[in-house]
């Protein structure tokens, strides 16, 4: 029987996901701060809007206080991955199942969210706020100047 090689085989059905520091996503291109993952996760939909919700209320009450201008922010975490489920009784062979939500996979090292024209006290305090609202390990990232 002839064996074929996995690495190069062109009829591979699952795709392994890298778990490694990604190499373009966790350096700060648009903002001056940033939260950064640590660790390799999976968020679902749920927390991904509600991270948004607060990032943006957050923003639009220190925008009202400072006049360093508009305060910009860039979300990478997008729900791009659907999750599908069976009902917990099927028998094997039945398909795939029906899309319950939607996730996103994040990296270790990936950047979450991106921030410009705050000062750098009140970015601190916002990470700080927003890693206990986090289930998973976060760091904030600055740019140099």
């Amino acid at each position: 029987m002839k064996r074929f090689n996995t690495k190069n085989n062109p009829t591979r059905q699952h795709k392994q996901t890298a778990r490694h520091i990604n190499q373009t996503n966790h350096i700060l291109k648009r903002g001056a701060f940033g939260l950064r993952s640590l660790e390799y996760v999976q968020v679902g939909i749920g927390q991904a809007n509600s991270l948004k919700k607060i990032l943006q209320k957050e923003l639009k009450i220190q925008e009202k206080k400072t006049n360093l201008g508009k305060i910009k922010l860039w979300f990478y975490m997008l729900p791009n991955r659907s999750v599908t489920k069976l009902s917990p009784e099927t028998r094997m062979g039945k398909g795939k199942g029906p899309v319950v939500s939607y996730c996103c996979y994040i990296k270790k090292g990936q950047l979450l969210f991106e921030i410009a024209n705050l000062p750098k006290i009140k970015a601190a305090e916002l990470a700080s706020k927003i890693k206990y609202s986090l289930s998973f390990k976060a760091q904030l990232l600055e740019k140099f100047q």
